[in-house]
């Protein structure tokens, strides 16, 4: 199972927020680059990063930043308001080994399938779940799609990986759904990494024994309630 440690920016600055509120913002560090730096040192082999600006404005904006990122050397991925093709390919051109669709898994179908045409197992979809529908546009708004559904749909297409996060326990450390992402990827036929209320290392483990393709654990680093190296240990990384 691979384990991402995630890097989400505001005005250029690392920060998290609590249940996808940008009005909790929090900021952990003035350097998103030091920041990708220490957890490749720690042994991360992939790291989650999400333009949370981009997210709302429906457009990447934290350029700079994440060519700070990618100079640590890590393989990272990026989402945060990829809403059109020259977003995606903005983002891998700053150095980007994936790119994160959200919104665009819901309401911009073809770009998602032209995405997968153009740059084929680098394309991710985030799916994330708010009051039982898939939220869009930086969570702050739903679809009234039911998560499954999303998720079948973009495997057509051509998507490789879904990141399931339940958003009422993003940054609230209540412990991720396991269960849930594991009963999204068998009834959608599609690897899932889980996201959202990791807080200890038995997330971790549950995740691993859940048959998750994935966790990602944000909060929880910065606040030294896990420790990224045993982290990765239990994830089988290391």
């Amino acid at each position: 199972m691979i384990l991402l440690p995630a890097i989400d920016l505001m005005d250029g600055r690392v920060v998290r927020l609590q249940k996808g509120d940008f009005g909790t913002r929090t900021v952990y560090a003035e350097e998103p680059g030091a920041v990708a730096a220490r957890f490749r040192d720690a042994g991360a082999t992939r790291l989650h990063v999400v333009d949370l600006d981009g997210a709302r404005s429906g457009r990447p904006v934290n350029g700079d930043a994440i060519r700070a990122i990618a100079a640590a050397g890590v393989p990272f991925e990026v989402g945060g308001g990829l809403r059109r093709l020259e977003d995606v390919e903005a983002v891998l051109e700053h150095g980007a080994g994936w790119a994160v669709l959200g919104t665009a898994a819901v309401e911009r179908l073809e770009l998602v399938g032209e995405a997968c045409r153009r740059f084929p197992g680098r394309v991710v979809c985030s799916i994330d779940a708010k009051g039982g529908e898939v939220a869009v546009k930086g969570w702050e708004q739903g679809s009234g799609l039911k998560v499954a559904d999303v998720a079948r749909r973009v495997r057509l297409l051509g998507v490789a990986v879904v990141e399931y996060t339940d958003v009422a326990r993003d940054g609230m450390f209540t412990g991720v759904d396991a269960d849930g992402a594991a009963r999204l990827q068998a009834e959608a036929g599609i690897p899932v990494v889980a996201s959202g209320g990791v807080a200890t290392l038995d997330d971790v483990t549950a995740c691993r024994k859940a048959g998750l393709y994935g966790v990602i654990v944000g909060k929880a680093l910065y606040e030294g309630r896990i420790d990224l190296a045993q982290a990765l240990r239990l994830a089988g990384e290391i």
